[in-house]
């Protein structure tokens, strides 16, 4: 999550003349689908997802940033291997990945882009978090924690078999702390049409928070989701699991649904913060790292992915 609010006046312009592709620090060529024969959807209640599912991910993340000076900043080496880290999970798994490598700020950074191919490709699903952090630090909570629960969510879609109505998309953000660069690069490179195929785009930018001060961790979802619908499933999850959520948090557009609302697309969000004076002693520090997040949290935040994709998805 971005410091303060970026201007977007003339965001196209901006755009054109910032973002150039580059096509040298990663392979971008797009997984081969393979064909499969229509399959009738089938209702699926969501798994249980352990906290070391994510877990696991995290690590990996502090691995490559002690690798690079202890951070994962666009341009630098630890950002290179959490993309490359990110995209050969998802092989892994089956899912069909895209890089888009773009420069920003004289940097390469780059998104990727996973698709479960299954369910109706007009009406899509979609969850992002950034894979990249600030300079100052590893960027584990910030948004690590998001990237490890996607993952996390992306193995038990597969090891599910999973056949939902609606096709599921996740995208992995570069450059979210440049301004949303990633994220505004994919949504301006969409093809005519294809942003109203996404029926909702749930933004996961931090999602680790430990309890600080004595104070609970206040979990809280976007205001946007209030008025359309969205909210709904991750409130009927957290109300299950006996936590009351801050239903309106504005986030002043600081993170990657802002680039999805911009052109028209339903969005919300889930963070572990009660709001954005409380991002965690420390937000964008160097001690950002694997101290500064929960496992509960870990856990909690990627069973309300789970249960809202799963949901909106038409797999429950």
């Amino acid at each position: 999550m971005r410091v303060r609010r970026m201007a977007y006046a003339g965001i196209g312009a901006v755009l054109a003349a910032a973002l150039a592709v580059s096509g040298t620090a990663y392979a971008d060529t797009p997984t081969r689908a393979v064909a499969v024969a229509p399959v009738a959807p089938v209702a699926v209640a969501p798994p249980v997802i352990s906290a070391e599912a994510s877990m696991v991910h995290l690590r990996k993340l502090m691995s490559f940033a002690q690798a690079s000076n202890n951070t994962r900043v666009i341009g630098s080496p630890g950002f290179t291997s959490t993309v490359s880290y990110i995209k050969q999970q998802l092989d892994a798994l089956g899912w069909q990945t895209t890089v888009q490598n773009f420069t920003t700020g004289g940097r390469s950074a780059a998104n990727v882009v996973a698709e479960w191919p299954y369910g109706d490709a007009t009406h899509v699903v979609m969850a992002g978090a950034h894979s990249d952090s600030v300079a100052a630090g590893p960027g584990i909570n910030d948004d690590g924690s998001g990237v490890a629960a996607l993952l996390a969510n992306a193995a038990a879609i597969s090891q599910a078999g999973l056949r939902p109505q609606k096709r599921i998309r996740f995208g992995f953000w570069g450059a979210e702390e440049q301004g949303d660069v990633g994220s505004s690069y994919y949504v301006s490179h969409l093809a005519s049409g294809e942003s109203r195929k996404i029926d909702a785009y749930l933004n996961f930018d931090m999602i680790g928070n430990k309890p600080e001060n004595g104070r609970a961790v206040g979990w809280s979802l976007y205001v946007e989701g209030q008025s359309n619908g969205l909210n709904a499933p991750f409130k009927t999850y957290f109300a299950g699991q006996g936590i009351t959520v801050n239903p309106s948090l504005d986030t002043d557009d600081r993170s990657d649904h802002a680039a999805f609302k911009r052109v028209g697309v339903k969005v919300t969000g889930v963070s572990s913060v009660r709001s954005l004076s409380a991002l965690g002693a420390c937000y964008h520090r160097a001690c950002d790292d694997l101290t500064d997040v929960s496992t509960s949290s870990m856990a909690l935040g990627s069973n309300a992915i789970a249960a809202a994709v799963w949901s909106l998805a038409g797999t429950s």
